[in-house]
């Protein structure tokens, strides 16, 4: 099994901070279950929509770093709800070779559904984005 270094992610726009830190402890919970380092987490207030975002921001940096090789999630409208903007998040995972690992959806099926998986293998001399399958329980 790959050693993955793992940032777990939680968001919510919602106004209910025990609905997000239950969602990031979820998140956590699978992460250690799995056998995952959980090296940092962060759960961000915002809308879905919005690229610029303190917390995702920090996550990318650390991707770009080398201190994470693995972004973990509830599923892939955690990152972004835009179309655009999560096309650019995973376009920048991909680039940095970083898995992305989703908790309660089929992450190929999501990015099937959006279109996604299409536009970023279409991308010339780049990998395909990696994902770890979400496992039954």
């Amino acid at each position: 099994m790959k050693e993955y270094k793992i940032w777990a992610f939680a968001r919510s726009a919602a106004p209910n901070l025990p609905a997000l830190e239950e969602q990031l402890a979820e998140v956590m919970r699978e992460a250690d279950r799995r056998g995952y380092i959980i090296v940092n987490s962060c759960m961000e207030q915002k809308c879905g929509t919005e690229f610029w975002r303190p917390d995702l921001f920090a996550m990318l940096t650390a991707v770009q770093q080398g201190r994470v090789n693995a972004v973990m999630v509830q599923s892939l409208d955690r990152l972004s709800h835009d179309i655009t903007t999560l096309y650019r998040i995973l376009r920048f995972l991909q680039n940095y070779g970083a898995v992305l690992i989703t908790t309660e959806t089929n992450l190929r099926y999501e990015l099937f559904l959006t279109g996604l998986d299409a536009r970023l293998l279409r991308r010339h001399n780049r990998k395909p984005i990696y994902y770890v399958e979400c496992e039954e329980r």
